[in-house]
């Protein structure tokens, strides 16, 4: 979480899925917007606000955008049948995110680094 480049996908993605919530809350579904913004809260509480070892804001920053990306991809599988371009581009984008969830994992440090 601590390298830029990931972290800045974290926050596309984490752009990304407000924005559909938001979109899906105007369609009179406000469940994924409380459900967003729980997991907004709990995720910076987590990442942000606790006193945690790097170590461990290692591991929740991956979970996170594992998170994120499986839930552009549930907002892409249900999407497929209205427009199918723009379910497969939310296809793409999660997992992309998914990936880059998986490449946080594989960058992180040894024990010895921490």
């Amino acid at each position: 979480m601590n390298s830029l480049s990931l972290g800045f996908f974290y926050v596309c993605g984490l752009s990304w899925l407000l924005c559909e919530v938001c979109v899906s809350a105007s369609n009179g579904n406000w469940t994924p917007l409380w459900l967003f913004l729980v997991f907004f809260t709990l995720m910076f509480a987590i990442l942000g606000c606790l006193p945690l070892s790097a170590k461990a804001i290692e591991i929740a920053g991956p979970v996170f955008a594992i998170l994120m990306g499986l839930g552009i991809l549930a907002y892409g599988f249900s999407t497929m049948g209205a427009t199918a371009l723009g379910g497969v581009l939310r296809l793409l984008g999660g997992l992309a995110l998914v990936a880059f969830g998986f490449l946080g994992y594989s960058q992180r440090k040894t024990e010895e680094a921490h």
